[in-house]
Parts: structure tokens; C-alpha cells; sequence
């Protein structure tokens, strides 16, 4: 992983440790330790990682809350971490854009999977989110100019090819 910039928020201590250590043997740059959901928020805000990795359970806020306002600000994915069984949450998991989610205890393994799929899938989506804003632009672009020159669609399209690359 090419220096990803992690921020970490879980109730545990011990837990932030060792996820820490794991992250940084991976190469990553742990930018934040968190055992406060409101402190967590503030840090990914200001920090822009790559990748958050929240508990469920997260004091002041939970990882659902805070992955709300992340993703809608197209921060960073967030992985949310779960201790005992997913059935508890599946409900909320699924209606989410969380991009993975790991149970703990969290092992080395699956904490590189969750974090690549995360991040590639996420810039991904952002990649696609980005054309298909730009194909709107376009397509607006395209209505306006078949309209005020009274154009076919086709001939719209390469007017704006022709102003565009000159």
C-alpha cells in the first residue's frame, strides 16, 4: 500500500495499539487514534485519510453516524470494526455505503483486504461519480446548444467535441 493515511477510532486502547502496529508494518500512516467518536470526526475532517477504520460501538457517536457524514463528504471509505456477530447489524450494514466492514479480533490479513478493497472500490466509485457528473454537464450543454442553434443531437455533440478541442 502506497503510504495510505488510516485514522483509527475504537473504545479500546489496546485494540488502537494493535491496530496501529499492524497498520504501520503494512506501510500505512496511521493520522489518527481516536477513543472518541466527536474527537474521531473532527480529525477526519481536518486530516483527509484515506481510510477510516471505526468500532460499532464508538463512544459520542457510532461508526454509523460518523461514516454518514464521511461518506456524504466524500472524505474517505469507512470500515467498520464489530465485536461478536454481524446479525446484530446487518440491518444498518446494508442500507450503508461502508465499504467493508471486519470483526474483531481483527488479524493482519484481513485488515490489508478490507483496507485495499475499501480504498480502490471508493476511489472507484468516486472515479465513476466524477464522469457521470460530467456526463450531465455535457448532456445540459448538448439540450442547450440543440435547442438555441436548432441542431440534431449528433451535430450538438460535435460542436461542443470541436470547442472544446479547439
Amino acid at each position: 500500500m502506497d503510504r495510505l493515511k488510516v485514522a483509527v477510532g475504537d473504545n479500546d486502547e489496546e485494540v488502537l495499539k494493535s491496530i496501529q502496529i499492524m497498520l504501520v508494518q503494512m506501510g500505512c500512516n496511521v493520522v489518527a487514534l481516536e477513543t472518541s467518536g466527536s474527537a474521531l470526526l473532527r480529525k477526519i475532517r481536518s486530516l483527509n485519510p484515506d481510510v477510516s477504520i471505526i468500532d460499532v460501538n464508538l463512544r459520542g457517536m457510532s461508526a454509523f453516524e460518523i461514516s454518514n457524514v464521511v461518506e456524504k463528504q466524500g472524505i474517505c471509505p469507512c470500515i467498520i470494526t464489530i465485536k461478536g456477530s454481524i446479525d446484530e447489524y446487518y440491518d444498518k450494514l446494508k442500507d450503508k455505503l461502508v465499504f467493508a466492514y471486519l470483526q474483531k479480533p481483527i488479524n493482519a490479513f484481513n485488515l490489508r483486504y478490507a483496507i485495499e478493497s475499501a480504498y480502490f472500490n471508493y476511489k472507484n466509485i468516486m472515479n465513476m461519480d466524477k464522469k457521470l457528473k460530467e456526463r450531465k454537464i455535457i448532456d445540459k450543454a448538448k439540450g442547450l446548444i440543440m435547442k438555441k442553434y436548432n441542431l440534431t443531437e449528433e451535430r450538438a455533440y460535435e460542436y461542443i467535441r470541436k470547442k472544446k478541442y479547439g
